[in-house]
């Protein structure tokens, strides 16, 4: 089955995980919840208040990026904003990115692309507030609710997120069927 990284810390966006992880299940893609926090729970973010805890999945210390297929990042800023700055986190982001995985980012949820350097010359999109942080990087920020860029898929904001899961649904599954036909012609 294919699975998908969440990565999230404290104040993570609630809508985009609880908006995703049905999504995902109703596609067969199974998903882990993986965070550099320390316990068994992290806290939502709902826009202007703490929101609901979720059970962590896997800890990042614990977390082997290589049993993943894809990785999701969910913006809010306090969550986004520890992981940028997070050693072991961006170790396994860069893993998606050595190894061509699709990535899926909304709101901030860009910002450890942009501290791996992964955003130069690629067209994405996120929450308005960050576009000089995209601009600074060399990536080409397009006012479009959700963008793709060869396996990079990106959204602005979770009110975007019914159009940003079918744009990444359907590269999931492209990459499910060249993976299918790789395994057929060995």
């Amino acid at each position: 089955m294919f699975t998908i990284a969440i990565l999230i810390s404290d104040g993570f966006d609630e809508w985009a995980v609880k908006g995703s992880k049905p999504f995902f299940k109703a596609h067969n893609f199974k998903t882990h919840l993986i965070s550099p926090k320390d316990g068994e729970f992290v806290r939502s973010w709902t826009y202007k208040d703490w929101g609901s805890s979720y059970a962590i999945d896997r800890h990042i210390k614990k977390a082997d990026p290589k049993l993943y297929d894809a990785l999701l990042m969910p913006g809010g800023a306090l969550s986004v904003d520890n992981l940028r700055t997070n050693a072991e986190v961006l170790a396994f982001v860069d893993h998606f990115i050595k190894e061509q995985k699709p990535i899926g980012t909304l709101c901030h949820g860009i910002w450890p692309l942009v501290e791996l350097g992964f955003v130069a010359d690629r067209k994405l999109t996120s929450v308005k507030t960050i576009k000089t942080d995209i601009d600074n990087a060399g990536g080409i920020w397009i006012n479009e609710s959700s963008v793709r860029d060869g396996l990079l898929v990106t959204s602005r904001t979770s009110e975007d997120l019914e159009e940003f899961l079918s744009l990444f649904n359907s590269t999931l599954e492209s990459t499910l069927a060249n993976a299918s036909a790789s395994e057929v012609n060995r």
